[in-house]
């Protein structure tokens, strides 16, 4: 992982619920854990900041980085996806995008195709793109904050076509391939799943496995943007993943926010 995304996740799974602020002899001292240097995570957090995630401030005579508006934007957007996603597996309705761009503004169909790929919408027949009907407002709500809504008509309803929802899915998404990321997940997380509470845990192998378990999830919701159960295949892991990774969070948590606290803590009296 890059060290601006474990930065995004430390800030994501634990700063939030403390003011949203960390010292950076903090964070060096939690990134130093998963194997990052103070000069990497000095550069990565200034970049951070540069480009809006982050903003400079000083508390008691400390600097530090809070989260903006933005930065926290994102986070909350990423929640969503992560932590809540599974609800409408059973809904077999699709959503449609058709998008008409002047020849003009040419370069908004690129950002227009990008977003649409970053929140897991395939190619569809005719130029348009198709995702299941559950992304509906997340589309919407990322349109509307890079100014693009104006130019997306959304098409939301069941198939009415010779073929099938497994026909659409296989067509337009690599299954294959995201179940093969469901079972690499599962290969290296299941086992921790089982194991954690068998033995004394520690607090900081809570926080690592914790940040290692959410960093490894966060592609999978997006390759796999909540395909309903009628187009996937015999043997899918989608269910069996979202499983594991839920019994981690709840196990790992408690610990993992413990170590937060102590390190922030013990740098902070340095």
């Amino acid at each position: 992982m890059a060290p601006k995304d474990r930065i995004l996740d430390t800030y994501g799974l634990f700063a939030r619920d403390y003011g949203g602020w960390i010292a950076v002899s903090g964070l060096i001292a939690l990134m130093r854990e998963l194997g990052l240097d103070a000069q990497s995570v000095r550069s990565a957090a200034s970049r951070m900041k540069r480009s809006g995630l982050l903003v400079s401030e000083r508390v008691d005579g400390k600097a530090g980085y809070a989260l903006s508006a933005h930065g926290n934007e994102i986070l909350e957007a990423g929640d969503q996806r992560i932590f809540a996603g599974g609800a409408r597996l059973h809904d077999a309705s699709w959503l449609v995008v058709l998008f008409s761009i002047p020849e003009s503004e040419r370069e908004k169909r690129y950002f227009i195709r990008s977003r649409l790929a970053r929140l897991g919408f395939a190619p569809g027949p005719a130029t348009s793109w198709i995702a299941p009907a559950a992304l509906l407002e997340e589309a919407r709500t990322m349109l509307e904050r890079s100014g693009l809504a104006g130019y997306v008509t959304f098409f939301e309803g069941e198939l009415r076509a010779e073929g099938s929802d497994s026909h659409i899915a296989s067509s337009a998404w690599n299954l294959d391939g995201i179940n093969k990321l469901y079972e690499e997940y599962l290969a290296v997380h299941r086992p921790i799943a089982d194991a954690w509470g068998a033995a004394p845990d520690s607090d900081r192998d809570a926080f690592v496995h914790h940040m290692n378990n959410v960093s490894s999830w966060r592609p999978l919701p997006y390759a796999d943007p909540g395909l309903p159960r009628s187009a996937t295949p015999p043997g899918w892991l989608a269910d069996e993943a979202r499983a594991v990774f839920m019994k981690l969070n709840r196990q790992l948590r408690p610990g993992a926010h413990r170590f937060y606290l102590a390190t922030v803590g013990a740098a902070a009296r340095r």
